[in-house]
């Protein structure tokens, strides 16, 4: 049989032990870097970007795009043709999407409620020109 002044000592040890590992678990929360972070990575008035790291950003606003159509019902077959305005001849940001996939009214307004996608589709625009991307199952 223990005593309560040794069961006292281990409760004590034991909520230090308890209280380094949450402190240590919540430093590395900290750390963490969100997927929103990582879609909004890079801008236009960063030095420029390399062709890898300009498809590495394709890449990202593509699995963003895909993820949020999947989440809403919406394939990407037929493939999906988003388009982002310049945002200085439009008074702002705009997306559209090609004619050719049955749902392309709602995908746009879907898309234009997600900034950080607009934001990101902007950036891929100032850094190479590119304006429109094509996501599909391959992409």
């Amino acid at each position: 049989m223990t005593s309560p002044i040794t069961t006292a000592r281990l409760a004590i040890e034991a909520a230090s032990f308890a209280s380094q590992m949450v402190g240590e678990l919540a430093s590395g929360v900290s750390n963490a870097i969100g997927f929103d972070e990582v879609l909004q990575s890079g801008s236009a008035s960063d030095e420029p970007v390399s062709e890898s790291k300009l498809r590495l950003m394709i890449d990202q606003v593509a699995s963003a795009i895909r993820s949020r159509l999947e989440a809403a019902g919406i394939g990407v077959n037929p493939p999906v043709e988003v388009a982002v305005s310049d945002p200085g001849q439009t008074g702002g940001s705009s997306v559209t999407v090609s004619s050719s996939h049955d749902r392309a009214a709602e995908i746009e307004s879907m898309l234009m409620s997600e900034s950080t996608i607009v934001d990101q589709l902007q950036r891929i625009r100032a850094a190479s020109g590119i304006d429109r991307i094509v996501v599909s199952d391959r992409s």
